[in-house]
């Protein structure tokens, strides 16, 4: 909370004497989410103490972001939160979470991206969203909670959203119609263009052809950004949830488009447009990332996320994070794919983040077996002429391994750390 306080114009004698008393004074049950293939100021102390001005009215205007030259990040996906939230008390969470963020620092790293809107369900105060079921009946506020102590410890908040994936036809039927995803649900109009079931997928999905749709992810961000001393805004992998034809046939016929793939990449492109600049009208030191697919190709064929563009051109990202989740022999060679990546990025105003699967040391047999290949990752990240980071996916396979992977993981995790402070 911001205490302002507003001095008149004293004379020296008179202040120092004010200035001195004023001192005295955590419901899915997943282990985990398998994904597809310069320290600024942060604390409440940014006081206007020289007289009231416009500027200082505006609730974050004032925030100067905290992030880094070289991201070190790690994913906090919704599962992990679950298991600090579920229910946990206020009190409970707080000290789970800030062990959390201590065990996180004190690893080396320097960012978290922190999933606080997986399946349009909020972990925050948000009046555009409901409340995640995993809270239950608690009302405190996760994000509030886990930025201030994260930014305490230096640690770079990234607010981590799936921009279009919601619940099932469950939760959504219980959601309040109060917000725009159960209206857009109840309306007959609606239903099945803006709100779309997909095969095989009990899961929901908004539609990002309709501009109703992405001014919606647009707000979204809006209202984090406005509320919350957030460092940055990451989107990941999901954007759309098929290649079938059906999903957008309707608004795809009224387009006049007659090519599917690139109305569909353009779609997205003008979602993630109008989100970088709804971000750098409220912040322009707020950074916007997304983490696409390791897989080029995938990203267009699949997601159809126009990554070219966005690793090139202004006014798209200031970050990119490809999951590049493959060991150094899989069929897309982490080397080989890395340096694709290095290559595609050509604006210097963005930066490369290179994400890794930690998560792969207790499922895959190449990682299983060649101790410290994520560190071994990392040094030949750093080797690239466009580095500027890494991001390891994600915190609970990192800290809170299983009795029958414990050691594994801690052998990794000892490489991870003394590569992070090289």
């Amino acid at each position: 909370m911001n205490i302002k306080k507003k001095f008149k114009i004293l004379p020296l004698i008179l202040i120092l004497p004010l200035l001195l008393s004023s001192c005295k004074r955590a419901i899915r049950t997943e282990t985990f989410e398998v994904r597809n293939e310069g320290v600024a100021l942060n604390e409440d102390i940014r006081e206007q103490i020289s007289g009231k001005s416009e500027n200082s009215e505006k609730k974050n205007s004032q925030y100067q972001p905290l992030n880094y030259k070289e991201q070190k990040a790690i994913w906090f996906s919704y599962i992990d939160l679950a298991e600090f939230i579920s229910g946990k008390s206020k009190s409970e969470f707080k000290a789970s979470i800030s062990t959390a963020l201590e065990n996180v620092s004190n690893a080396g790293f320097n960012t978290v991206y922190i999933h606080v809107r997986a399946f349009e369900d909020s972990f925050y105060k948000s009046k555009l969203f409901p409340k995640t079921s995993y809270l239950g009946t608690h009302t405190y506020d996760p994000l509030k909670i886990i930025i201030s102590k994260a930014h305490k410890l230096n640690l770079s908040v990234h607010a981590w959203i799936n921009p279009f994936r919601c619940g099932n036809i469950t939760t959504i039927e219980s959601t309040a119609d109060t917000y725009p995803i159960k209206q857009w649900y109840n309306d007959d109009k609606k239903n099945g263009k803006y709100i779309v079931s997909v095969a095989n997928d009990e899961h929901l999905w908004l539609n990002p052809a309709y501009s109703d749709v992405r001014q919606l992810v647009a707000d979204g961000v809006i209202e984090i950004v406005e509320n919350y001393k957030v460092d940055g805004i990451h989107f990941d992998d999901y954007f759309y949830p098929t290649t079938d034809k059906s999903f957008d046939k309707s608004a795809f016929n009224k387009s006049g488009s007659t090519n599917l793939s690139e109305w569909r990449i353009e779609n997205i492109n003008k979602m993630v447009r109008l989100v970088y600049n709804s971000i750098k009208e409220k912040n322009k030191n707020v950074v916007l990332g997304i983490s696409p697919q390791g897989n080029i190709e995938n990203d267009y064929q699949l997601q159809f996320a126009d990554v070219k563009t966005w690793c090139s051109e202004d006014g798209y990202v200031d970050y990119i994070t490809p999951q590049v989740y493959y060991g150094y022999s899989s069929t897309s060679p982490y080397l080989d794919t890395i340096k694709r990546w290095n290559k595609l990025k050509t604006n210097k105003n963005i930066s490369l983040i290179i994400g890794l699967a930690e998560y792969k040391v207790i499922s895959e047999d190449e990682y299983i077996n060649n101790k410290g290949i994520i560190a071994e990752q990392i040094k030949d990240a750093k080797e690239l002429s466009n580095y500027s980071g890494i991001a390891i996916y994600n915190y609970k396979n990192l800290f809170i391994a299983d009795a029958e992977y414990s050691d594994r993981v801690k052998s990794e995790y000892t490489y991870i750390t003394k590569e992070l402070s090289e």
